[in-house]
């Protein structure tokens, strides 16, 4: 199989899973490609001599990044080109369900054959921060669902529901919002200039060439953010203030050392059955991986 991944990163937790599924597909004897997207380019992709096509991406407020969709709508899948979503989120309640609708509509409209769609979870970049056990056991359960993907597509072998309502109907609401929001809140991000160490960090790595330092040598932000949180994530000196998402207390400043991480060992579970709160959606997620490893490959 020739198979190409498609995919936007805002923190490279896309890009990390990436990786991996390149790697477990090269595994099987697939040939992989992978592109990453930018922003700034929509160029247009030469996709003729591909079996099969993987795009992925983060969920942005229960939708796909507008930055991802645009790119997408400017390539012409072949008629009949099989194709499969993987995306990832910190959070897996249902709500999350019909973030890829807008992508689906535009494939249908290329005759596209989408067969397959799969929710991974990565830790946020954005509201809290996830301790580093849960984070472990969350890459095992990726690892675990990587072996449900690669069994599943090499097998013709498709997992597509149809979207209730109720989800629909959320990520429609979200969706113009969040495409718009980072313009408007880039109005209130500002940098500490007695905290800001000079690195540059933020206006090299912006995927949009949104940061830039003014005369006096302060750093400024235009108006064409993808509120990625490339910035303040990684913002070694914690300097950057990102408007009302900060003022909430959603900030989240220091990335995560996922290949560390992979290597910790294993602990007692951190989600159980008795878990609650804002993590009791990993039980239900948890059960389906787990029951579908073990229908597919045995205990």
């Amino acid at each position: 199989m020739n198979c190409l991944l498609i995919y936007y990163t805002g923190t490279y937790n896309t890009r990390f899973l990436t990786a991996k599924l390149k790697a477990r597909l090269e595994r099987e004897g697939w040939s992989v490609d992978s592109y990453e997207i930018d922003p700034l380019n929509n160029e247009r992709l030469d996709l003729s001599h591909y079996d099969i096509i993987g795009l992925g991406y983060p969920i942005y407020g229960y939708c796909a990044p507008y930055a991802f969709l645009k790119f997408v709508r400017a390539q012409k899948l072949p008629r009949g080109m099989r194709v499969f979503i993987y995306k990832d989120s910190g959070e897996t309640e249902h709500a999350n369900d019909a973030s890829s609708k807008y992508l689906l509509r535009k494939l249908r409209r290329d005759g596209a054959c989408t067969d397959n769609e799969y929710h991974f979870l990565m830790p946020y970049n954005i509201h809290f921060r996830f301790d580093d056990r849960l984070v472990k056991e969350m890459l095992t359960m990726d690892d675990r669902l990587l072996d449900i993907l690669v069994y599943e597509l090499t097998n013709n072998i498709g997992n597509m529901k149809r979207f209730r309502l109720w989800p629909r109907l959320v990520s429609a609401v979200v969706s113009r919002p969040q495409y718009i929001g980072g313009d408007v809140n880039s109005f209130l991000y500002k940098v500490d200039m007695d905290k800001c160490i000079g690195c540059d960090l933020c206006i090299r790595r912006c995927p949009m060439q949104n940061i830039y330092r003014d005369s006096s040598g302060v750093i400024r932000f235009h108006h064409h953010c993808l509120m990625c949180m490339r910035c303040s994530f990684f913002c070694p000196a914690d300097a950057i203030h990102i408007g009302f998402l900060e003022d909430w207390g959603w900030k989240v400043n220091g990335g995560y050392d996922l290949h560390a991480i992979e290597k910790m060992p294993t602990t007692e579970p951190v989600i159980t059955d008795s878990t609650t709160g804002f993590f009791k959606c990993y039980i239900e997620t948890y059960s389906k991986i787990n029951s579908r490893h073990r229908e597919i490959f045995g205990e």
